[in-house]
């Protein structure tokens, strides 16, 4: 079936209420992922993408694939300005409002994915791809919830021939691969901390519920929005770009970012399975002393820590989080002309320490200090270190959408593909779990289970609202 063009589909593109409310696995699921082959295009065709939420950082991904064929895009809210400029920039494109839709009607039509949605809709939308034989490009947090987490990673390994990657631009980059290598050669000895801090959250935190109720934008299909989280009034306080701080909808800025960071040294410190995590959040005040909760968003400084036991021949370990502009008492060993920079990370090694920037690398190289791979303290200690081999594979700057296309035609796996984003993300879950529950948890990574907390298993596998199920 050729594509649809743009000038065909209608305004609204909703799809009727019975196919707002059927069931996920009936509408494809339940097909066996191993029956399902994407033929891979041959090296010199060009991809044929489709890509669902467009409006916010799916309009970055797009750029970065544009060379390819863009055959169709899905956005719940066309009255957006970015929306109607992606529209724009691929006019040959059927577009969407539902992504059911665009599966049903172009199916035939693409190879590739691009998921850019809100977290809550990530599992919804990316399992109906990968089921469909696509390859994918998701935005982190790769799900919403750690049961999430495990069924897209039971589905991207069933499929081994489907070529996926997580949205971490810097993952490969030179920066991080000289921060992991600097980890491998145990050039600071056996790690036993980690301080890891974020400049974010961007947007509004420590909300309440607004109780006023107006209108979604025109043509938003306000139910399918929201997909599998309960059901709340459309307000703007959560679309466009505000939800990511709603518990339903966001994972909060530790689920957000934490990917950003965790590649550059998670397979090195094995940080799969903690057993405890716990974190607090700042508390809001509407005037003095008049505390107000806010359950469902979360704060606007936030701080984690999730503790390892000793793993094989690596030293027990604590991973900390901060975000809101908290930051690690700075190192004694640090020259005091030097600032921590606003994110960055902070590893303690038995025979020194590394500072390094937030996604790999050296925050300092402009001042002529440390190494490629960071900041070696003490400085006098470390004087004329000399660097480590190379060894790990490179995306060279730039390239990190069209490694994930070469990828695709080749028939290779990505240098950040979806099951290791579903590693790092099912960590940063925890966290988000922590500052939920405001509980030191217990967890047991092999059978995702909370042992201490029976509450907090409600959060590692949230029911879905009716008809939504996943």
């Amino acid at each position: 079936m050729s594509c649809v063009p743009s000038s065909t589909v209608t305004p609204a593109q909703t799809a009727p209420q019975s196919l707002a409310r059927r069931s996920f696995l009936a509408a494809g699921l339940g097909t066996s992922l191993l029956a399902v082959r994407a033929a891979a295009p041959a090296r010199k065709e060009k991809l044929r993408i489709a890509a669902v939420g467009i409006g916010g950082m799916g309009k970055t991904y797009l750029e970065g694939c544009k060379d390819e064929r863009i055959v169709a895009l899905c956005d719940l809210d066309h009255t957006r300005t970015t929306t109607q400029e992606v529209f724009a920039a691929f006019p040959g494109a059927a577009r969407y409002r539902d992504f059911r839709e665009m599966f049903d009607r172009e199916a035939a039509n693409f190879d590739a994915l691009i998921l850019a949605t809100p977290d809550h809709t990530h599992a919804l939308i990316g399992l109906r791809a990968l089921a469909l034989g696509k390859h994918l490009y998701c935005a982190k947090p790769v799900a919403h919830s750690v049961a999430e987490v495990r069924r897209i990673r039971a589905a991207v390994r069933a499929a081994p021939h489907l070529v996926t990657k997580t949205s971490v631009q810097s993952s490969a980059g030179e920066g991080a691969c000289r921060t992991a290598e600097l980890l491998r050669v145990g050039a600071i000895g056996p790690v036993a901390e980690v301080h890891v801090w974020c400049d974010h959250p961007a947007y509004p935190c420590g909300l309440v519920r607004p109780k006023d109720e107006p209108r979604p934008p025109e043509g938003m299909d306000w139910d399918l929005w929201l997909g599998p989280a309960p059901y709340r009034p459309y307000h703007p306080a959560y679309h466009p770009g505000n939800w990511r701080s709603w518990w339903d909808f966001g994972s909060g800025a530790v689920g957000d970012m934490c990917c950003h960071t965790l590649h550059t040294y998670f397979r090195e410190l094995r940080l799969a399975s903690p057993t405890a995590v716990y974190g607090t959040g700042s508390m809001r005040y509407d005037g003095f002393f008049e505390f107000v909760a806010t359950p469902e968003c979360q704060g606007h400084a936030n701080l984690v820590t999730w503790e390892y036991p000793a793993r094989e021949e690596l030293p027990p370990l604590r991973l900390h989080w901060y975000d809101g502009g908290m930051r690690p008492h700075r190192p004694a060993e640090l020259d005091p002309g030097l600032e921590l920079p606003r994110s960055g990370v902070l590893f303690v090694g038995a025979e020194g320490k590394l500072l390094s920037a937030y996604s790999g690398g050296n925050p300092f190289a402009k001042q002529g200090r440390g190494v490629p791979g960071g900041l070696l303290l003490p400085e006098a200690k470390f004087r004329g270190y000399k660097s480590p081999a190379r060894t790990l594979p490179r995306c060279e700057s730039g390239d990190h959408y069209r490694e994930w296309i070469r990828s695709c035609k080749e028939g290779r796996p990505s240098l950040c593909p979806v099951d290791f984003g579903c590693e790092m993300t099912e960590l940063g879950l925890l966290g988000a779990m922590a500052l939920r529950t405001k509980r030191v948890l217990a967890w047991d990574a092999a059978a995702a289970h909370v042992t201490n907390h029976d509450a907090a298993n409600a959060i590692v596998d949230p029911p879905s609202r009716d008809g939504w199920k996943i």
